[in-house]
């Protein structure tokens, strides 16, 4: 994704911007000593969506400049298949539209500007993937309590994956993924909203250490 970043310029959404706070209001941090970590996990897993279609906004922080997009998201967990569209936030101009399934990404549709510019399929995939992908740790996880967050780990391909749950409902508040000790990235999730009987975020920040970038979402609405 970060490939993109002079071709968007030409479309006229880049901006300078300030992106080092969290414009999310954080979980308050209540004693979860004692908490029993698989009901936490069983809890979650019963609020957890597990098909949905979303509004977001995607404001994407690369070297000091951003750009933003209104995003179309609909993702079966089940299934493992997504479809996302990103549209120019003035003028509703269709910039992509990529889908997956399993481990497939398949492109429908980029701009020139953004094809141009790398793999834009694949990265759209993989960071939808770590979103809304695999928030639930495996019944396997090694669990590791502190006073006001509870810890799972688990192998994931060659590192860990390390999930993060905090505040008074239990939530996950944060996965990340490891490799050598070295955190690679990790997705935040704020501001918990429920619908239906489902929760979900309305904010996620993404941060992808290695490449040194940064997605802000946003939830704007809940379809289904």
């Amino acid at each position: 994704m970060i490939t993109c970043r002079r071709g968007l310029a030409g479309l006229g959404i880049l901006a300078v911007v300030a992106c080092s706070t969290v414009p999310f209001r954080e979980v308050d941090l209540v004693p979860l000593e004692g908490v029993d970590a698989e009901r936490l996990r069983t809890e979650f897993a019963r609020v957890l969506p597990l098909s949905f279609r979303i509004v977001n906004t995607v404001t994407f922080h690369f070297k000091g400049n951003s750009f933003s997009a209104i995003g179309y998201t609909e993702v079966d967990t089940l299934a493992e298949a997504f479809t996302v569209v990103g549209l120019h936030p003035a003028g509703g101009v269709k910039l992509f539209e990529v889908s997956g399934e399993s481990e497939n990404v398949e492109s429908g549709f980029a701009l020139e500007e953004f094809s141009a510019r790398g793999d834009l399929a694949r990265a759209v995939g993989d960071d939808t993937r770590r979103m809304y992908f695999d928030r639930l740790p495996s019944p396997d996880a090694k669990v590791h309590g502190e006073r006001y967050r509870v810890l799972f780990r688990q192998e994931e391909g060659e590192g860990e994956l390390e999930y993060v749950f905090a505040g008074s409902d239990g939530l996950l508040v944060q996965k990340c993924y490891y490799e050598d000790g070295r955190k690679v990235w990790s997705a935040s999730y704020y501001e918990y909203r429920r619908k239906h009987g489902k929760m979900y975020p309305d904010g996620i920040i993404l941060e992808h250490h290695d490449y040194g970038y940064r997605l802000v979402v946003r939830l704007k609405e809940i379809r289904s």
